[in-house]
């Protein structure tokens, strides 16, 4: 009997699993483009996939400039067919900011790398002795970010710049913040992976000077266990006692949700509006 559940129960799942991966389709809104292994990353020698998203009224308005939000693990973003499950819904969740006449922004997806562990990994330690995090972030922080300010009507300054990410490229956005407060005014850290080097991570500051002009949200699911919740709310005590008040800081327990997208979907909600000072 037992063996034919180790059987059956696999099989079943992969059954479920092809069933949805059958009736997926196209979610994405049509303000978001698609660049893919279009933009270099010339100390990897390679090419990323990029996702752009623009607001309904980034056509109408030809005079007006948009903040940026960069996101990490940018697949999941816009489109489940993209994410190969369900999305973040971001486009909409701005596409309704819209039709309310409430602020839009720009939204930059990256994919995320081959060696996604390596790349979302600041520092080399013992478990990624290739990491190459820090790099990444100079090249976003640039390279990406300059790209993005040329070729579209972007706010460039660092008020009207967030970083964002989930898991391990959260807790890339919290490095990112600290590691380039010149460049991020804001950051949103959800369901944060510091344990990859809670030290370090958490050792990093920047002058009190700074942190008076960010704006940081901090999410995590209520199920998402007694390491993930912790450290979540580690960072959010940091920043709190480094003298951050209540209007630029954030933090929110997801109810009912773990570690995944719907997690993240729900935790965007609430970012947005929050971070573009819309009173609900």
């Amino acid at each position: 009997m037992f063996k034919a559940y180790q059987f059956y129960g696999p099989y079943q799942e992969n059954q479920r699993r092809a069933a949805y991966y059958e009736n997926l389709v196209d979610t994405s809104s049509p303000g978001v483009t698609v660049l893919r292994d279009s933009i270099l990353i010339d100390y990897q020698d390679d090419k990323r996939t990029i996702h752009i998203y623009v607001p309904p009224d980034y056509d109408r308005d030809s005079s007006k400039r948009f903040p940026v939000l960069y996101f990490l693990d940018g697949e999941s973003s816009f489109n489940d067919l993209e994410n190969m499950g369900p999305e973040w819904q971001i486009d909409e969740v701005i596409n309704e900011a819209y039709e309310r006449s409430q602020p839009t922004a720009m939204v930059v997806g990256t994919n995320q790398a081959e060696d996604r562990d390596a790349g979302y990994t600041p520092f080399i330690n013992e478990d990624n002795p290739q990491a190459h995090g820090a790099q990444f972030a100079e090249w976003v922080s640039n390279d990406l970010k300059t790209w993005i300010d040329s070729n579209y009507r972007s706010r460039p300054e660092p008020g009207s710049t967030t970083i964002g990410g989930i898991s391990r490229s959260g807790m890339m956005a919290h490095y990112m913040l600290m590691a380039h407060p010149d460049v991020f005014g804001g950051a949103v850290i959800q369901s944060p992976a510091m344990w990859v080097d809670d030290d370090r991570l958490m050792a990093m500051d920047i002058p009190a000077s700074q942190l008076k002009e960010k704006n940081i949200f901090i999410s995590v699911g209520e199920h998402e266990g007694r390491i993930m919740i912790p450290h979540a709310k580690d960072i959010y005590k940091k920043f709190k006692e480094s003298g951050m008040g209540e209007d630029q800081l954030r933090f929110e327990i997801i109810p009912k949700e773990g570690h995944w997208h719907l997690t993240w979907r729900k935790s965007f909600a609430l970012a947005y509006p929050w971070l573009m000072g819309i009173e609900n």
